[in-house]
């Protein structure tokens, strides 16, 4: 079979399961489609074959209609497609017999109701896709305005707010490969997996007519397909302004976004004229005659799924090894080794899909895939939809445990009932479980943007840094995603800045010249936990003491733990640094910081040792739709204490409760002293018992920092459905929000750390 026979066999099947997929209104899925379509059409017009090139003119004709709405029926616009599809696999296998092909094309034609003629109109110049979607009367869009801001986007607002989460997230990808093909320039699929991305984004820009995107998109299309034929060689100037493409590319469709949510134009000059001019530059100055490579063997045509991942450097041997060793252990029917490896986190399901596809080609196509013919499906759902869901099972769970309170006297004289009830616990305990899971997404996208910026700055610090990441598969709250960002990005900067040495420092102390930056998550007690830590010189007790005496912190000679001494940093406007620099030093990344996680109800810990480096430990709830928390009565009213910041509860003998000079009241426990919190002196209301040994102290803890909480009853511990307390309760500090009881009443539940705050002042 020639060549270019074994392009498009290769490109027919890909076209053939997209299309399997493939829903009417599924724009980005058809702008992937119409891409296929053309890379077909390429192949066989560079090969000379113009009646098959004009045959997938047609089957691209059909796929345009259905895009612009113009079929009655787009089912079957959809059948007709997958028709034509399984007919240029058919003719393609023998491609020679030109005279059965024509009549087979013919009769397709013909049953479509097309004719040789539709592909005319196309050819010499591109198709304006977007005109037909306006309505008629309507003037033609035009590529480009005069004041070189974005086209009119009004009447096609969904299809762009779909491109746009479609296109962000392909740039996400792109990034990873293109630092992926920096530590391995002459990996062919590290370069395809940057080029479709970007052919897609091109693809669908121009559908909507979004001309700067297109032309962006395009010309970096333009610059990979060269280097993929070796006429440029792939190196740092390479991937530089591929990123810097990114870059750009990002900043256009934020642009974007922003003109369709204002729904103002704003004019804005990103310097592409420039920058297309540089890429041409860089094409033209660096192509060469380069002789083909040849090709390295693969491992073997029966190379099995194992084998490929370990060779792509997905997994290790030994985790292939330990996988097969579960399937030697399983009864009777055993699970596919692919299968085995995506439960067990050693490779994803994209990963052990891609060795699959090459088990295939390596195999000449005859190999049988391993995962089987199950594939998974997804549904795209509005994330409004979502919260709705997830608001009305927390009414559900509120109402379910009302519910059992008011029949609470019954159920021991019906038994009928109690068994209702529990059954009814037991189904909305587990709609609640799975409404919750659905808004749960892996932290890998997150982590992910972090290789770019550790990258960036490493470089403008002078400094060698790699980044290590761990449990990247760990699901967090989708609502945490933005929240977490900020945050991470000032740790990791001041990780970079002023944890990790010069080369030649860490030379000097005998360290390895590279420092590294690991990031970690993982669940651990119901929560999330994030790590940032470093090998570089640790944070120094005895320079944020002195800053801290400095500012009246705390006082000279005053004894404060190494937790309570490591929270000053995230004191606004603290800092240690000797200068300041465009990375770091004002004092404001760790206030930033604190007040991010504070915001998603966490807390920070931060572990460090001289020398050796520093860990910031980040815990966060699983999600921000419920809390496990203290339920505790105060007077005559409920607050619930979220578990995270209760260390214990106890009632502290006469004795232990002193005052001491300028400090306020102090309970004693276990020789230290901890300063009193008293709820019904800030927020006003009548207590039932005044003094402490009567009472009931919480012991609570944020930022190193320890207090007691004065209340007069322990209720119990439960899972508390969060409730906002409006625009008007929203900037109140101490409180964190409410929550309906089950036994119908009010509950509010306490902010930690803003009660410290106001306690103080």
């Amino acid at each position: 079979m020639d060549d270019y026979l074994n392009t498009v066999k290769e490109l027919l099947d890909k076209l053939a399961l997209e299309i399997v997929m493939l829903e009417p209104e599924d724009v980005p899925g058809l702008g992937v489609v119409l891409n296929r379509l053309d890379e077909v059409i390429g192949v066989f017009k560079e090969a000379g074959k113009e009646s098959f090139a004009d045959f997938g003119k047609a089957v691209k004709s059909i796929a345009e209609k259905l895009l612009l709405g113009d079929l009655s029926e787009p089912e079957v616009g959809i059948k007709q497609i997958g028709d034509g599809v399984s007919l240029f696999q058919e003719i393609s296998r023998d491609a020679d017999d030109v005279e059965a092909a024509s009549k087979k094309i013919a009769k397709y034609l013909s049953e479509c109701g097309l004719s040789d003629a539709i592909c005319a109109p196309q050819r010499g110049h591109a198709t304006n896709y977007r005109t037909s979607i306006r309505s008629v009367g309507a003037p033609p869009p035009t590529m480009e305005k005069q004041d070189g801001t974005m086209p009119d986007i009004s009447q096609d607002k969904e299809l762009v707010e779909n491109f746009i989460m479609e296109a962000l997230e392909h740039l996400g990808t792109i990034e990873v490969s293109v630092l992926a093909l920096e530590q391995d320039p002459g990996n062919r699929e590290v370069l395809d997996a940057i080029f479709r991305p970007f052919h897609t984004i091109k693809g669908v820009s121009g559908f909507l007519n979004l001309s700067d995107i297109n032309r962006l998109g395009h010309e970096v299309e333009t610059l990979l397909d060269n280097a993929r034929n070796g006429k440029l060689t792939v190196d740092e100037t390479i991937t530089d302004i591929v990123l810097d493409a990114v870059d750009l590319m990002n900043a256009m469709i934020n642009h974007l976004r922003q003109e369709l949510e204002t729904g103002t134009v704003e004019p804005a000059d990103f310097g592409l004229e420039a920058f297309l001019d540089r890429l041409r530059k860089l094409q033209v100055g660096e192509v060469e005659e380069v002789q083909p490579k040849t090709a390295e063997a693969p491992a073997g045509d029966g190379a099995d799924v194992g084998t490929i991942l370990i060779e792509k450097g997905v997994v290790a041997e030994s985790d292939v090894a330990g996988a097969l060793e579960k399937q030697k252990g399983r009864s009777g029917q055993a699970r596919k080794l692919g299968e085995l490896l995506i439960a067990d986190k050693k490779a994803t399901a994209r990963e052990v899909a891609g060795a699959l596809r090459d088990q295939k080609r390596r195999r000449g196509g005859t190999g049988v895939a391993e995962m089987g013919a199950e594939s998974a499906r997804f549904v795209k759902v509005d994330t409004q939809k979502l919260d709705n869901m997830v608001d009305m099972v927390g009414e559900l769970v509120i109402t379910q445990a009302m519910l059992g309170e008011d029949m609470s006297g019954l159920v021991g004289q019906d038994k009928k009932l109690y068994a209702n009830l529990c059954q009814l616990r037991r189904i909305t305990s587990e709609i609640q479980k799975i409404s919750m899971s659905m808004r749960m997404i892996p932290i890998k996208q997150t982590f992910q943007k972090m290789i770019r910026l550790v990258r960036d700055l490493s470089r403008k610090s002078g400094k060698q840094v790699s980044l290590d990441m761990i449990g990247e598969e760990t699901e967090i709250d989708r609502n945490m995603v933005d929240e977490i960002y900020d945050p991470l990005v000032h740790m990791i900067r001041n990780s970079i800045d002023h944890g990790i040495e010069s080369p030649e420092v860490r030379k000097a102390m005998g360290k390895p010249v590279t420092g590294t930056v690991t990031l970690k998550a993982y669940h651990k007690g119901g929560n999330i936990v994030i790590e940032i830590s470093d090998n570089g010189k640790g944070l120094d007790r005895d320079k944020i003491i002195k800053k801290a005496i400095e500012r009246n912190l705390i006082r000279s000679g005053e004894n404060v733990s190494d937790q309570e001494v490591y929270g000053l940093i995230f004191q606004p406007g603290f800092s240690t640094a000797d200068e300041v620099t465009d990375v770091s030093g004002r004092g404001v990344g760790m206030d930033v910081v604190k007040r991010g996680i504070d915001k998603l109800r966490g807390a920070l810990d931060i572990d460090s040792v001289k020398d050796q480096g520093t860990t910031v430990l980040m815990k966060l709830p699983l999600t921000m739709a419920i809390i496990d928390g203290i339920t505790v009565r105060a007077g005559d009213r409920d607050y619930i204490i979220p578990t995270t910041s209760v260390l214990e509860s106890l009632r502290p003998d006469r004795a232990d409760c002193n005052t001491v000079v300028d400090r306020g009241e102090m309970i004693k426990i276990r020789g230290t002293l901890y300063p009193l919190v008293r709820l019904h002196e800030l927020f006003e209301f009548e207590p039932a018992h005044h003094n402490p040994w009567e009472a009931i102290v919480v012991v609570a803890e944020t930022d190193g920092r320890r207090k007691c909480i004065l209340v007069d009853k322990l209720i119990g511990k439960q899972e508390i459905v969060i409730k906002s307390l409006g625009e008007k309760l929203k900037g109140v500090k101490g409180m964190a929000g409410g929550a309906i009881l089950a036994d119908g009443r009010v509950g509010l539940i306490l902010d930690v750390p803003g009660l410290f705050e106001i306690s103080e002042t």
